[in-house]
């Protein structure tokens, strides 16, 4: 059977001489009369016949038991229609499905509509009615297999439709790509869409991702929230919406449905389409919608997930390159290790350094660490390994040149989200010119031989920071005298050659010369041949510098108080270094620590001059001054022998003893001062009565103090325990300080003396009643020449304290004073029973 025309009503088509064909004959049509005819019982008497009309009108070859059973089939269903009888059976799905192998729905519709016409024939007579309602069923017939028809379109565009779907999910290379395609298709097939968009979800937002239509670059980017608008009610509800809208403008959007795209039952989208045509979009096209939502969804899905990883993945990359730029661009070497602390990658610096990549190192760096080092450094690696813990140490490390620099090398773990440590990130800070300054400081605060000290500086600085240290000092005559460091002693003594025939010049234009008269630094960061032409005095020590192979150099001056003392030089050679800015400022700070240690050892030996100056004054005008002192005092006495009986003389010569003896008191202070000053007072360590020492000084005073009527009393208990001190300093301690509180007491008042053991030490306290001290004069009454106005009659020279405190500390001990206006004052000292090791 040939495929027949759909260009309309679809099925079999019936000639002329097909119409005129007379299934009935006149007998038949007379016993049709006759009785009650029963369709059943009809189709099974004429079956042979129908057969036959049928088979001729379709103009094809069939299984003739097939259609056979068919019309048995019809005969079966049409019993029943006669006699009411239910269920209705109905027909046999095998005879169906025979009947219809190969052929198109529209064609079996319309040979079933011939096997219906050829059964009707049955019952033909020359009625026009009866031609009539045939002509009837023909048309429905047609009308049915049209509806059909378009209704197999439909079916065929949807199945399209969703081919080209998974087609477009498969060959999609991104999400965007996706979402045109998916749109593409909707408006493809369906006529009625003039506009379509897909809205994805982003947080709380949905955002136009795809957009076709009339405008449908316009509304890409923009966003609804959820649960506001049309498409955030779909996302938020969960559920299809549409609305209608008729209008008479064919402009305006009439009809809008939507659908949510669920993953899960989650929403993670909308799609959603228009119509300007239709009022209610047909149940096919929002079949198709939901279609594109199902079967899309996944791949949306797919493609979000995609598309999150690349973007996880770009970020991750661009990290990456910004981590690799600022590691590739920080100062120090930085590295980093696996969990089992195998080095796979390091940063530039590293490489400029040591010269050697991870790939030649094995992934073990210490490959270029100093071989004392190595198993120090491993083993404390190892530990940091073992615990998890951040990891710290300093050692030096190879250079490019096999010059090892000073770093300070720290490494951090990198833990997962289990808590596992996956890598260690480590760098490498350069600590060789820190770690020269700290040396250097201690070396330069270690003696005020400051010439030895600056030899010593030199050969400080080689080989860390330069091949060649050469440090020039300004002295007293104005010359510069230089010192020279190298590793290579033999160099050292040509280098001393050098000075004594070119010794270093003050009026030089360059140099160290310069910069001792400038102050300012000189820095020479590639050291050509025509600053060594300026450097030389003529063509051999022109020919030397070249033949030293001088690359770079910084000159830096050695200054305190605003004055220029010498210059420092570093200097590089044979290793080939460059100093660079930082270097300018590492020989700077040098020049200014080395010029403070210089001045300070200037200050020092200049003030131990002074004080042996002053010493030698004190002793030559102490021993000068006590003879004429001596003579005034003995004539003094013997006047009063002589010529004492007058009291007015009496009262003159007592006047002379007493001053005669001020002096000598103040001479024997002034001693005591500068001894206190230059070395400490010198002590005789002996045995004493702690108890028998108190006696003695308030024995002397008692007549003075009693004289202006204050009392002392005594109150000591050393229990027989012998105090090793020097008995006469101890003596005059307690005779300051009891003189002092007598001094200053009112009549009425009272001086207490008190001595304990306190553990190991022997306390003493001298207490009074008197009118106290100020608090803001306590911190300043053991300063020497420092007179406190306590009193406005009597006044002191201020050396009483200050000599007290000295001989406490000679014996190694401690002095206070405790005191409130107006509520007395109370001075107390401890010192050691036993006398200490540097004293005895």
């Amino acid at each position: 059977m040939q495929p027949q025309d759909r260009g309309g009503m679809s099925g079999p088509r019936e000639s002329e001489q097909e119409r005129e064909i007379d299934v009935v004959s006149p007998a038949d049509r007379a016993n049709l009369r006759a009785r009650p005819i029963r369709a059943g019982e009809v189709i099974r008497d004429r079956r042979e016949a129908i057969l036959a009309s049928w088979l001729q009108r379709v103009r094809g070859e069939r299984d003739r038991p097939q259609v056979a059973a068919l019309v048995e089939a019809i005969a079966v269903l049409a019993d029943h229609l006669s006699t009411g009888t239910t269920p209705v059976p109905e027909l046999p799905a095998d005879a169906l499905e025979a009947l219809g192998d190969g052929i198109d729905l529209t064609e079996i519709v319309g040979e079933l509509g011939i096997l219906r016409d050829s059964i009707v024939r049955i019952w033909d007579v020359p009625d026009p009615r009866l031609l009539e309602l045939r002509i009837v069923d023909q048309a429905i017939d047609r009308a049915i297999a049209a509806a059909i028809d378009r209704h197999a379109r439909a079916r065929d565009r949807t199945l399209a439709a969703v081919d080209r779907i998974s087609n477009a999910a498969l060959a999609s290379r991104s999400l965007d790509e996706l979402l045109d395609r998916l749109l593409r298709v909707l408006v493809d097939s369906a006529a009625t869409v003039d506009c379509a968009a897909i809205l994805l979800r982003e947080g709380d937002v949905l955002r136009v991702r795809a957009s076709m239509g009339p405008d449908d670059g316009g509304r890409l980017g923009a966003t609804e929230r959820i649960g506001e608008g049309f498409a955030g009610t779909i996302a938020f509800t969960g559920r299809p919406l549409e609305v209608t809208r008729p209008a008479a403008d064919p402009e305006v959007v009439r009809a809008v449905y939507g659908v949510p795209l669920l993953d899960n039952g989650e929403p993670i989208g909308v799609a959603h389409m228009a119509s300007a045509t239709v009022t209610e979009f047909s149940r096919q096209d929002r079949q198709m919608l939901a279609a594109i939502a199902n079967r899309a969804t996944s791949a949306i899905v797919q493609h979000l997930l995609r598309e999150r990883a690349e973007h996880a993945a770009e970020r991750l990359r661009e990290r990456e390159r910004e981590f690799r730029t600022l590691a590739d661009n920080i100062p120090q070497l930085a590295w980093m290790a696996d969990a089992a602390g195998v080095v796979y990658w390091v940063n530039r610096r590293w490489i400029e350094h040591t010269g050697v990549d991870v790939l030649a190192m094995h992934g073990d760096p210490m490959t270029a660490h100093h071989p004392e080092h190595r198993l120090r450094v491993a083993a404390s690696w190892d530990v940091a390994l073992e615990r998890g813990e951040p990891w710290e140490d300093t050692f030096p490390i190879r250079d490019r040149t096999g010059r090892y620099r000073w770093f300070l090398s720290r490494a951090i773990p990198i833990r997962n989200e289990r808590g596992t440590v996956d890598r260690w990130f480590g760098t490498n800070t350069d600590v060789t010119a820190q770690r020269f300054l700290d040396e250097a400081t201690k070396l330069l605060n270690a003696s005020l031989d400051y010439g030895k000290t600056l030899q010593e500086l030199a050969r400080l600085a080689v080989p860390d920071m330069a091949d060649w240290c050469v440090v020039d000092l300004v002295v007293e005559s104005g010359a510069i005298r230089r010192t020279c460091a190298h590793d290579d002693p033999q160099m050292v003594e040509r280098a001393r050659a050098w000075n004594d025939r070119y010794p270093p010049d003050p009026a030089a234009p360059t140099g160290s010369a310069k910069v001792i008269r400038t102050g300012e630094v000189e820095f020479h960061a590639e050291v050509t041949d025509r600053d060594l032409v300026q450097i030389a005095r003529d063509e051999e020590h022109l020919e030397s510098l070249r033949r030293c192979g001088v690359r770079s150099l910084v000159t830096a001056p050695l200054v305190a108080r605003d004055r220029v003392f010498g210059a420092v030089t570093l200097v590089t050679t044979e290793s080939g270094r460059r100093y660079n800015a930082q270097d300018v400022e590492v020989a700077r700070e040098l020049g200014r620590r080395a010029g403070m240690a210089v001045d300070n050892a200037r200050l020092y030996h200049d003030s131990q001059q002074a004080t042996r100056t002053r010493e030698e004054v004190l002793a030559i005008v102490s021993h000068d001054l006590r003879n004429p002192l001596g003579a005034i005092s003995l004539a003094a006495a013997n006047l009063v022998i002589e010529h004492g009986a007058a009291p007015t003389s009496r009262r003159l010569l007592e006047l002379i003893g007493r001053s005669t003896s001020r002096m000598e008191h103040l001479i024997d202070n002034l001693l005591d001062m500068a001894s206190i000053e230059a070395r400490g007072l010198s002590l005789s360590l002996a045995p004493h009565d702690p108890a028998l020492l108190v006696r003695n000084v308030v024995e002397t005073d008692e007549a003075v103090a009693a004289e202006r009527k204050i009392a002392i009393a005594v109150d000591c208990d050393f229990g027989g325990a012998q105090l090793v001190c020097d008995g006469d300093r101890i003596e005059q301690l307690l005779g300051n300080l009891l003189s002092n509180a007598t001094k200053y007491c009112r009549p009425g008042d009272r001086v207490t003396v008190r001595g304990r053991l306190a553990g190991d030490r022997a306390e003493f306290v001298v207490e009074d009643n008197g009118p106290g001290i100020a608090p803001d004069e306590i911190p300043f009454l053991f300063q020497p020449y420092w007179a406190a106005r306590r009193s406005a009659v009597r006044k002191g020279t201020g050396l009483g304290l200050y000599i007290c405190k000295g001989i406490v500390d000679a014996h190694g001990g401690a002095i206070w004073v405790q005191s409130q206006p107006g509520q007395g004052a109370s001075f107390g000292f401890s010192i050691p029973m036993r006398a200490p090791p540097a004293a005895a």
